[in-house]
């Protein structure tokens, strides 16, 4: 194995697991190797604000002497995963992207890093995120590089696109981000990769650092859409649910708001989704989606209040020169909320999650480019009025799933028509995590045929 091979280059995770079981790999060898690949490549990509090497040996090794002894933790053993450091992991500090200070605010280890280590993952390190996941560039703390520019640095999304980055150089199994707007799927999308996010009561949010309860959910990068099913099923202890055929798909093609503001490339990549999906037997029907022109204001007004009332004005007060200007931009809007307002907001997102639901139903997804352009030079951003119309309309597609309590994924489809990466979105509804990963695997090995 080469210094810069990835240990799962060409591999799916299930196929890991069965080398794992053989014997034929272990999970010591494994963390090595990628160790190795993150110490090459991390100094140009900046994926990491935590690296544990010798935590992440130490997992390494127990897991190895579990299943020498037979003990079997489920399919996930020994996989590298990295989190975004917006998880609490137990003896790492948790900084959300930011250098105000909030460790002390930020619960201990929940429920879902709990159930990785269960599962036999070993966590490699954390991510870099945001400051407090709000948007996806800030001014002045430094972007992780984008690899699908060599050249050219390039906008990698956000929040979550330090796992996106390490999930594109392939420098973990998967990765494990958060959503609360489109920061899993949005950097997928831009950075290439496949991304999920679960149903927002999916997983207990405990542990982790909150930006918005009333919308926030946990995502996880992946190679590809099978990969994803594979560890949802994998943390859910269950059987993976069987892709449909095609001619048992219905998709919900949305008549307003998604089809606004597309790059040539991003419309051409999507057209020709489109008709090879039509092809190939899938229902594709149109849909009126007013309710979609609703994610400004509401964003606007719960987005920012939830994260106050969680920092509070006196520490916000005491430490306002540390914030990004970005970030700083955003939480401002927070401080002339009115409580009668925010319930206002509140009230309408059931209504809309409701409507949503009711057009809906019988709709295996709605479909929709994930982010309406490709990643743009970050040299075409320097200032917090670029870098905040730049994430009102990179969002514009990804922030409606979360306004109406879907589960959603971005899968990578610019091999349709773009040198830069483009991302195809389905949404399902609440609860359906399994049969939309379902369904994306057949949309994904669909659009796989020339």
């Amino acid at each position: 194995m080469k210094l810069l091979d990835s240990p799962l280059s060409a591999k799916t995770l299930a196929d890991f697991g069965v080398d794992f079981r053989s014997g034929a790999v272990t999970a010591v060898e494994t963390a090595h190797a990628m160790l190795a690949r993150i110490d090459a490549l991390e100094p140009g990509l900046r994926a990491f604000t935590h690296l544990d090497s010798q935590r992440a040996l130490i997992q390494a090794e127990a897991i190895d002497k579990l299943w020498e002894s037979r003990v079997d933790l489920g399919p996930l053993m020994g996989v590298p995963v990295a989190v975004k450091d917006i998880f609490s992991v137990d003896g790492t500090p948790t900084r959300a992207g930011s250098r105000v200070q909030v460790e002390d605010l930020v619960a201990p280890q929940g429920h879902f890093i709990t159930s990785l280590l269960q599962a036999g993952c070993v966590l490699l390190g954390k991510t870099t995120t945001t400051e407090f996941c709000l948007g996806g560039f800030n001014l002045t703390h430094p972007l992780p590089r984008n690899p699908c520019d060599s050249e050219v640095p390039r906008m990698t999304g956000g929040s979550s696109h330090g796992s996106a980055v390490a999930m594109a150089a392939s420098l973990a199994g998967f990765t494990v981000g958060g959503d609360t707007g489109g920061s899993v799927r949005w950097p997928a999308a831009l950075c290439g990769v496949t991304g999920f996010k679960f149903t927002s009561d999916r997983w207990e949010l405990d542990g982790i650092f909150p930006l918005s309860p009333q919308m926030d959910s946990i995502g996880i990068f992946t190679a590809d859409a099978h990969d994803a099913a594979f560890v949802e099923a994998a943390l859910r202890r269950g059987p993976m649910r069987n892709p449909p055929q095609a001619h048992a798909i219905t998709l919900a093609l949305p008549r307003d708001h998604f089809m606004e503001n597309l790059d040539t490339e991003v419309a051409e990549c999507f057209a020709e989704a489109i008709a090879r999906l039509r092809k190939a037997g899938a229902r594709i029907i149109g849909v009126p989606m007013p309710e979609a022109a609703e994610i400004d204001a509401v964003f606007a007004g719960l987005v920012p209040a939830e994260l106050l009332a969680f920092l509070g004005r006196e520490r916000l007060g005491r430490q306002w020169d540390l914030l990004d200007p970005v970030a700083a931009s955003r939480i401002e809007q927070a401080f002339e909320m009115r409580a009668d307002e925010y319930v206002r907001l509140t009230a309408r997102k059931k209504v809309l999650e409701k409507l949503v639901a009711q057009r809906l139903a019988g709709v295996d997804a709605l479909i929709s480019p994930t982010v309406p352009m490709v990643p743009r030079p970050t040299a075409e951003f320097s200032t917090v009025e670029q870098v905040s119309a730049w994430n009102r309309l990179a969002t514009q597609n990804t922030r409606p799933a979360n306004l109406f309590n879907q589960c959603g994924i971005s899968l990578p489809v610019h091999h349709l028509g773009s040198a830069l990466p483009v991302g195809l979105q389905l949404c399902g509804a609440a609860g359906s995590d399994d049969l939309l990963l379902a369904t994306a695997r057949t949309v994904q090995d669909l659009l796989s045929i020339p």
